[in-house]
């Protein structure tokens, strides 16, 4: 089945912003202006434009689009009074043109756009998602998760009752929709809620490096095995942002 044009659009749009972003990081770690976490770069900032929420929220990535679309057209009217050097009305004209742009345009709402970030979000798993990586994976998750997120990773394991919060249930889409490296620091560094209580242990003093990227592995194999046994929980694997 081919995909749709607005599929298409999207998942531009999300490259686009995942890609930019990535690329800003690369050129600080260049010039050494980023520190190393888990043997990456690590993002410096507290935010990070998300791509995951444009999957969620289509009226908000069009409005994105079409802002970007209009920044765009404001900068190339922006240039072109720049080298404007006849009539200083028709500068004058461009100079407000784009500012007009600027002003029209359809911001999207910040809170979907913006999101928290962490020093890992955009860390890259070495493992290639490898069938030895998976495997060794399922070794860890029985002997660290599945007592609260259950062999089958629906979250519904003998010690899920006692927990702060009821786990996640981890068997769907939820992990494809989540960046690797946001993933990671979670599995790391654990959880708390908005208060700062925690609702998950911090694995980092139990698990190596390449011992996480091991077990996402195997916690995303899971749910997309569990996605394609029950087609109604939600979009495949497939559409999972980069």
């Amino acid at each position: 089945m081919n995909a749709s044009p607005e599929a298409g659009w999207l998942n531009l749009l999300i490259g686009l912003l995942q890609g930019a972003q990535l690329q800003l990081l690369r050129v600080l770690d260049t010039l050494g202006l980023v520190v190393q976490a888990h043997g990456q770069p690590a993002w410096p900032w507290a935010l990070r434009l998300s791509g995951e929420n444009l999957l969620i929220d289509l009226g908000q990535a069009r409005r994105l689009g079409f802002t970007l679309v209009l920044l765009a057209a404001a900068v190339l009217v922006l240039l072109l009074s720049l080298l404007w050097r006849r009539r200083r009305l028709v500068r004058t004209g461009l100079l407000a043109l784009a500012a007009l742009l600027v002003v029209l345009a359809p911001w999207p709402a910040a809170n979907v756009v913006l999101v928290p970030a962490y020093p890992t979000s955009f860390q890259q798993s070495p493992t290639g998602f490898s069938a030895g990586s998976i495997e060794r994976g399922r070794v860890l998750y029985a002997a660290q998760c599945a007592a609260c997120h259950g062999a089958d990773g629906r979250g519904q394991g003998p010690l899920a009752a006692s927990q702060p919060v009821w786990p996640p249930n981890l068997a769907g889409p939820l992990l494809w929709r989540r960046a690797d490296g946001d993933v990671l620091w979670h599995v790391m560094n654990g959880m708390r809620d908005r208060r700062g209580a925690p609702t998950m242990p911090a694995f980092g003093r139990a698990l190596r490096d390449e011992d996480a990227w091991a077990l996402i592995d195997f916690m995303k194999a899971q749910g997309a095995g569990e996605s394609l046994r029950a087609p109604a929980c939600g979009p495949s694997p497939s559409h999972r942002p980069t």
